[in-house]
């Protein structure tokens, strides 16, 4: 994969640079939220745990059925690349750690995990994972995610966001879409169909989004 100064000089960058893209703490839909970046060698052991632990909620049925396969050795390197670096959501609402039996390890509740890159000539962010527990969706965490990627890319000259997703994922893709998250011309196997992408290979399982950054 070629890289550019640009990227070169986002790879760079420590989590506290990155972080202070962010706006910390947050208040969404009457929950207090905190926002912190970190590198993969920069997780605690809990930390790390608790990242893998709802990735393979999440997720692990439709590694299971696709073409990919369920294999945690070598998601577990991807995902915690000496290159990624994660933004970790924690709630911090009373009513929320007052539930939980071990709150020290349970309070983070979603995270997205980027790289910066160069694809087809251009620099972007890549998400490489977005997740949220089953017990806080419906709040805008995926949303509030999503716009500190764009954060981050802006203020480090990336020029889009993109991500992969499975086909059957049916939900992940209304999501993206609704974000405005259209099929990037790196998507293989697709032809357009009524303003939406549809497979023309179908050992292709996946497609892969982008948005540009204004």
């Amino acid at each position: 994969m070629s890289s550019s100064a640009v990227v070169n000089r986002a790879n760079k960058a420590t989590a506290t640079q990155l972080e202070e893209c962010l706006s910390t703490p947050r208040e969404l839909n009457g929950v207090r939220l905190h926002l912190a970046v970190k590198t993969s060698s920069e997780l605690s052991g809990v930390e790390r745990e608790r990242v893998w632990s709802i990735f393979e909620n999440n997720m692990r049925l439709l590694y299971a059925t696709s073409s990919f396969g369920w294999d945690p050795r070598s998601k577990k390197e991807e995902m915690f690349h000496p290159q990624a670096r994660l933004i970790l959501c924690e709630r911090c609402d009373d009513a929320f750690l007052s539930s939980e039996p071990f709150p020290s390890e349970s309070r983070m509740v979603a995270y997205t995990i980027l790289r910066f890159e160069r694809e087809a000539k251009q620099d972007v962010v890549y998400c490489y994972e977005l997740q949220v527990t089953e017990q806080s969706r419906g709040l805008g965490l995926g949303k509030l995610l999503t716009s500190a990627l764009s954060d981050i890319g802006s203020q480090w000259g990336m020029k889009k966001v993109m991500l992969t997703v499975f086909k059957a994922n049916s939900a992940a893709l209304a999501f993206y879409k609704s974000l405005g998250f259209d099929l990037d011309i790196s998507s293989p196997g697709l032809v357009e169909e009524d303003g939406w992408q549809d497979e023309d290979e179908l050992d292709c399982d996946y497609v892969i989004l982008s948005k540009f950054i204004p």
